[in-house]
């Protein structure tokens, strides 16, 4: 059986980095010290210069020393997004900012009045997209559990006209399955800018309630449960507006881009991304976001029309670069690579220890020896600079149309655990070994969807396969052989893979990422073969290989076969097994009819690619089976039956109607086809009834 999936044992390290900024258990002097340090994460921390910032789409943002948004001029917001925990403010000393003056790092150990509880704010001005990010982190230090109210309070300087969800419902207490925040229009004395709050991401587990105090203010409230020694963030945004003119769906979708919460996720940290509760799409584990490298965006230069040398934290040079032939050796061998494949160059100024990296465009980044004959970088204003790749700091190139896409030869791309992303070709040859709590599978790389790392304990990776299989496994063997776009045939030692994102996962992504843009339902991979749904979000899909199943009902047994089981819903997934008793389930028939009782059996046998898993009850959630399957016995039954609906006789095809009827959605199918090929009116009246009955 698998063992229950952590959710804070891998959290530790990601909170000491937030330990060292706010100091825990060190005096004042030493808390500065530590927060002005360099954080476990590589980020230098100075003091901040708050005020007012202005983006590139002209809106003004006076950020306070406690994370409040300010009133700027006529602006609509008189103090906006003011945090409050369990009632009480939050506030800072010493407001810090990253070393860049990106980000506002502002952290306070007393805020919520709760003795243990380590609050902070993370605050990133995003000039170019004209949106404020926030994100509020939450520990618990203590032993104990704690509940929190976490209140996000706008006042607006008047009465505010309305304000609509972005999926068009106006004045919602609660934002519903596929909304994520609400546009807020001013009213006739304000200014002529709307306010737009990014809230969660459309199908995260944790979103807020919205309350209005007559018109002057908007709170958004979550309520937020801390384990012991848990560490939750909470992720949100703020954007200006022209007030639109129309508040249909497609519209609002439209608006919302800038501060679509899955586009904003980039932005926050790697190690406070996987615990951002409401952030999180729980439908959908992997997808392009199992590659967490950042490409060339992330070297803290503003990318333009034209090339960018980077000297320093502030010191930019506009112009164009050129170079002749580039050699890279590395860990995977030695590769000559195309300057007009090239994004970026992060040169030995930088202080890597793995030398210089280089991007490319198509999304590979790679670690080693660079080395640039004759790489120069020739200003707009006329001056000619000869670089030198192991004293360069950054050269970011001008960004290109199709950047992103891969090659087609490109099969997958695997990321390392070392920072490496290689494109690789012919993965089918490409054979991996997982091993589950069930039993093994073995694959090839063109039967996945994706691979990606679990981040918390125990070590492993999810992988999704094509079929719809969705399951927690540990990758077996030594090496793997594979074959690289830029370095030929390689080995990797399988402990140094970290994600793998094939062609058809990164197809099937983008294609929800489109059908969310365009404010329509993302559809999940599920199987249309049966399928268990098991413990940590796991799938398996096959067919159940035992013949009979048995509830333990307060009356008697019953044998179920698992054909007949359209759907059997484990009721005491959070309660503790008694001893010598099994599962609880509730379990819907095709043929109609729904049984409840504890399974009596301990494995489900379930047929896996072939092999036959021994599958603990205990960790079964919930079986499917989405289309009916019925015996060559019950289709003669059936097609006897329907031609007595014909008979000459009226209590002949009553009984035969009634029967018909006992087979449920078992047969809804035939009966479909009946009706439209039978042309008498008799049979196809009680076909109808029999259907309407189904519905």
């Amino acid at each position: 059986m698998i063992a229950s999936l952590s959710k804070y044992s891998a959290l530790h390290v990601a909170w000491m980095s937030l330990a060292l900024l706010i100091g825990i258990g060190q005096d004042a002097d030493v808390q500065a010290q530590a927060a002005v340090g360099v954080s476990a994460s590589g980020e230098r921390l100075v003091p901040a210069a708050m005020g007012i910032r202005t983006d590139k789409h002209g809106n003004s943002w006076n950020i306070e020393q406690n994370g409040t948004l300010g009133r700027v001029g006529s602006s609509m917001v008189n103090s906006g997004l003011n945090l409050l925990i369990n009632g009480n403010q939050f506030y800072t000393y010493q407001p810090l900012m990253t070393a860049d003056g990106s980000e506002y790092v502002l952290h306070n150990r007393q805020s919520s009045g709760l003795s243990g509880l380590l609050v902070a704010r993370r605050i990133k001005v995003m000039e170019a997209e004209g949106v404020v990010r926030y994100i509020e982190v939450l520990a618990n230090t203590t032993s104990n559990p704690i509940s929190l109210n976490v209140t996000l309070r706008t006042q607006f300087s008047g009465n505010y006209k309305a304000y609509y969800t972005d999926q068009g419902n106006s004045s919602a207490v609660t934002l519903g399955p596929r909304e994520s925040g609400v546009l807020v229009t001013p009213g006739s004395s304000q200014a002529n800018r709307a306010v737009i709050f990014s809230l969660c991401s459309p199908k995260a587990s944790l979103k807020p309630s919205i309350s209005s105090q007559n018109r002057y203010g908007l709170s958004f409230q979550y309520n937020v449960q801390l384990a012991a020694g848990q560490t939750v963030c909470l992720a949100h945004a703020v954007s200006q507006v022209p007030v639109p003119q129309s508040f249909d769906r497609k519209a609002l979708g439209r608006i919302f881009r800038s501060v679509d919460m899955d586009r904003l996720g980039a932005t926050i940290p790697t190690d406070l991304r996987a615990l951002t509760e409401n952030y999180r799409r729980p439908a959908s584990l992997g997808g392009i976001e199992v590659l967490s490298i950042p490409g060339a965006s992330a070297l803290g230069v503003d990318r333009a029309r034209r090339d960018v040398l980077a000297l320093g934290e502030t010191t930019r040079l506009i112009g164009s670069a050129s170079s002749g032939k580039i050699s890279l050796t590395s860990g995977f061998g030695s590769a000559e690579i195309p300057f007009e494949q090239v994004t970026a160059i992060e040169g030995g100024n930088r202080k890597r220890r793995d030398g210089a990296r280089v991007f490319l465009a198509d999304g590979q980044v790679f670690s080693g020896d660079l080395k640039a004959e004759a790489l120069r970088f020739v200003m707009a204003s006329g001056g000619n600079m000869d670089l030198d790749v192991s004293r360069l700091d950054r050269l970011v190139r001008a960004e290109k149309k199709d950047e992103g896409e891969w090659a087609s030869a490109t099969s997958a791309m695997l990321e390392t655990y070392g920072g490496d992303r290689l494109a690789l070709v012919e993965g089918e040859a490409l054979e991996l070994t997982g091993l589950t709590p069930w039993g093994a599978l073995r694959f090839k790389l063109d039967e996945i969807l994706w691979l990606s790392p679990q981040e918390d304990e125990p070590v492993g990776h999810y992988i999704e396969f094509r079929n719809g299989t969705r399951c927690f496994a540990f990758l077996a063997g030594d090496e793997v052989a594979l074959k690289s776009s830029i370095f030929g045939d390689f080995s990797i030692p399988v402990s140094q893979i970290r994600a793998l994102l094939s062609r058809g996962g990164r197809e099937r992504s983008l294609a929800e990422s489109e059908r969310h843009e365009a404010g329509d339902a993302e559809s999940e991979n599920t199987p249309m073969q049966p399928y268990l749904r098991l413990v940590g979000k796991q799938r398996i899909v096959g067919e159940v290989l035992d013949s009979n199943l048995h509830l333990l009902t307060h009356a008697e047994p019953i044998a179920v076969a698992p054909r007949e089981i359209r759907q059997m819903t484990r009721l005491d997934a959070e309660a503790a097994l008694a001893p010598g008793r099994g599962p609880q389930f509730r379990v819907q028939l095709w043929g109609g009819g729904v049984v409840s009782g504890h399974l009596a059996e301990t494995f489900v046998t379930v047929d896996v690619r072939g092999d036959a898993w021994q599958v603990p009850v205990a960790d079964i959630v919930e079986l499917v089976t989405p289309v009916p399957k019925l015996s060559d016995g019950a289709r003669k039954d059936i097609a006897r039956l329907l031609r007595q609906l014909g008979a000459d006789d009226w209590q002949q095809r009553e009984a035969a109607t009634d029967e018909l009827s006992g087979f449920g959605y078992l047969a809804k199918s035939i009966f479909e086809d009946e009706l439209r090929a039978s042309s008498d009116a008799e049979v196809r009246r009680r076909l109808e009834r029999i259907l309407a009955g189904l519905d």
